[in-house]
């Protein structure tokens, strides 16, 4: 099953390679465009100026058509705007006909040009003088000549005022927000680096839920640098360096459903009232890691599908944006579920304390991408991704921040139980899988306090996505026995 997840991903990764990108300056492609139809190409979002005219511009477009049959007939390039008026949505591109009065009303600018000339190419060129807001604009190909062709085409959109960023469109992040975060995901790196190698003769400093911390704040700042490096890049060639994009995109979401697996294993008591062991960490994989495939697959193919040339929403406001808040939604009920059960079951009441305040805490982790989406809206179109970005990011890094203080070493969290010997299970493998012996006697032991079999039983049997492996169950009813014969 994975492996079929991951030829579908690996799949959609390389087809990116050939779609046109939307926020490009630079859109590159071939298109089929049918008899008599009307295809987008590209949108940018263009700066403006009160003082902008046809002298002083503040965006060119500049295009290059070539298509070598058939040689005969007319077509249109043709530019539209985010107008009512103008704009041509998704449930209404139909009615645009060559010579329709629906395309003469629409249309902001129409350059008409013979098939014949698209043999040697031809390159139509146009200045946008926005005076009121930032505006998005569409390119589109219009056929008039009845004939079915294919046709290659580079359109190149600047924000001829903005200097560096000239290449950039309006609602694309820029560098300066990515070099805040930049900064804030690196120092907290650091900070759990300093967690991992500190000498300590009371906690064990490397244990496997602080390392899983590591991988979580290491991939968030690994993945920023990419998109750092990947906007620079764009800055000078007016188009995504391929291969940071998607690395970028990676370590992003990987980190954040790393995050989301720490906040599930603790949902289900580990490190707090039973001790953390390597099939725990398999068991959560096994749903996050197919979860992670498809949502990657599902954003990317999102950004890069036909109908993102002629939409001013992002692309959380498409169907592929709303499957991935819904795999968000379903993770927050099933830690929701498991938090609950963990509370009920658990005696000692400072744990129980822990999960009813923190436990909640924690729960909005799962609720940073639809909260983001949600706000967005409230705003302008052309800041929606810059919301989405700052508000997703800054709860992140908070989250990633209170976990680090909390699983600090020597000054860890009453509430969690990984420094103690008798509870902590200290490396992944075999030998996690196996009480020690002085629990087979004794009994299990979670911060030095003996368990009742009834609330050992109910934490083992806690739902685990992946059902309870019979060595877990019987190691519950092993220590249970031997309590009772003594």
């Amino acid at each position: 099953m994975w492996l079929r997840l991951a030829i579908v991903a690996a799949a959609c990764t390389a087809s990116t390679h050939a779609a046109p990108q939307m926020h490009r300056a630079w859109t590159r492609g071939s298109i089929e465009v049918s008899p008599g139809g009307v295809v987008f190409l590209a949108k940018f979002c263009f700066d403006f100026a009160p003082d902008a005219s046809k002298t002083n511009a503040v965006g060119k477009i500049e295009a290059t058509l070539h298509s070598s049959s058939p040689a005969d007939g007319l077509i249109k390039f043709v530019l539209f705007d985010d107008e009512a008026k103008s704009y041509p949505d998704s449930s209404s591109l139909g009615g645009f006909g060559c010579e329709s009065d629906r395309l003469k009303r629409a249309a902001r600018w129409t350059q008409v040009i013979n098939a014949t000339d698209l043999t040697s190419g031809k390159t139509p060129f146009a200045d946008i003088y926005e005076k009121i807001r930032p505006r998005w604009w569409y390119a589109a190909i219009v056929d008039c000549s009845g004939h079915p062709r294919t046709i290659d085409y580079n359109v190149h959109m600047t924000n001829v005022k903005a200097g560096f960023l000239a290449e950039f469109s309006i609602d694309r992040v820029g560098p300066n927000g990515m070099c805040l975060f930049m900064a804030v995901y690196s120092i907290l790196a650091g900070c759990q680096l300093m967690a991992l190698l500190k000498r300590s003769t009371s906690a064990k400093t490397q244990h496997p839920i602080r390392l899983m911390l590591g991988i979580c704040v290491g991939a968030a700042a690994a993945g920023t640098l990419c998109v750092l490096l990947n906007i620079s890049w764009y800055a000078y060639h007016g188009e995504d360096q391929n291969n940071l994009y998607m690395a970028g995109k990676l370590l992003k979401t990987g980190s954040k459903y790393t995050l989301l697996a720490i906040l599930l294993l603790l949902a289900r008591g580990r490190c707090i009232s039973v001790p953390l062991y390597g099939r725990d960490v398999l068991q959560e994989a096994r749903i996050l890691v197919p979860l992670y495939i498809a949502s990657v697959s599902l954003e990317v193919w999102g950004e890069f599908a036909q109908s993102r040339t002629y939409t001013t929403d992002s692309v959380y406001r498409t169907y592929m944006g709303d499957i991935i808040i819904c795999i968000d939604i379903v993770l927050l009920a099933l830690y929701l579920r498991n938090l609950f059960q963990s509370w009920g079951a658990e005696p000692d009441a400072p744990k129980r304390v822990f999960y009813r305040t923190w436990g909640l805490t924690y729960a909005g982790a799962f609720l940073l991408l639809p909260i983001s989406v949600l706000t967005s809206q409230c705003v302008a179109p052309w800041v929606r991704s810059e919301v989405i970005f700052f508000v997703s990011n800054t709860t992140h890094c908070a989250f990633l921040a209170l976990l680090i203080i909390g699983l600090w070493p020597d000054y860890t969290q009453p509430a969690f139980c990984i420094d103690h010997p008798s509870a902590l299970a200290t490396t992944f493998g075999v030998k996690t899988e196996l009480l020690e012996g002085s629990e087979l006697v004794e009994g299990p032991k979670i911060c030095g306090e003996k368990l009742g079999s009834n609330f050992l039983s109910t934490l083992v049997s806690l739902p685990n996505e992946g059902g309870v492996s019979s060595s877990s169950r019987t190691g519950a009813a092993l220590g249970a026995e031997v309590r009772s014969a003594k």
